[in-house]
């Protein structure tokens, strides 16, 4: 029997193919490397999308409405995980708890406390106010039975506090004459009706702090 013999390839043809390769890549290079002709064009879409778009991963975002992972993030609505976030409505520490609350910056909720005295000297129940997103430092309590103060200008329907203060604003107030403090910390404060006599009591309203 005959054995087939295979034959290499002509140098010739070897040349010819590494030369059509040399050509092939080439071309995918220079097609790789070109630019878009028509910058203008890219620039105006850049600009109608950009007030639509979020920063992630920036190293600096200025006025955003979200920065999340920036390096720095300045004036953003929100900044999670920021190194740097200033002047921010919410900054997100890197462990995801929210907070502090931006310097200037107010926050507000509604308190109630209510309950039933056999006699005048029986204990008070206490109610818990808790900031969404804690201060950096323990605000001053301050009660506003009605009227206003230097500390608390608003009121029930607007309530408002300057700097590093909380002001409770009373809606209902019966059979008590105000609230007393139990703790106050910068996340929060305990409270308790004050002034009650015998029988029933209720005390509601709303109230506002604003970081220092």
């Amino acid at each position: 029997m005959f054995k087939r013999r295979f034959r290499l390839p002509s140098p010739a043809l070897v040349i010819s193919m590494v030369a059509l390769s040399l050509v092939l890549g080439g071309t995918a290079v220079a097609a790789g490397t070109a630019g878009h002709a028509d910058k203008k064009a890219d620039t105006k879409l850049i600009k109608k999308l950009a007030p639509t778009l979020s920063v992630k991963h920036a190293t600096t975002a200025s006025s955003a409405t979200s920065a999340a992972n920036a390096t720095n993030a300045t004036n953003a609505t929100n900044a999670s995980n920021a190194t740097h976030a200033t002047s921010a409505t919410t900054a997100a520490s890197a462990t995801g708890l929210p907070g502090p609350l931006a310097s200037g910056q107010t926050e507000r909720g509604t308190f109630a406390v209510a309950g039933h005295l056999a006699n005048a000297a029986d204990f008070d129940s206490e109610t818990g106010i808790s900031f969404p997103i804690p201060l950096t430092a323990t605000p001053n309590f301050n009660f506003v039975a009605s009227g206003t103060t230097s500390h608390c200008p608003g009121n029930v329907t607007n309530p408002t506090a300057t700097a590093g203060q909380l002001c409770l604003y009373a809606d209902i107030l019966t059979n008590a004459t105000g609230m007393g403090v139990g703790t106050g910390t910068r996340f929060g404060y305990s409270t308790f009706a004050t002034g009650v006599a015998a029988g029933d009591y209720e005390l509601t309203g709303t109230w506002a702090v604003t970081a220092p």
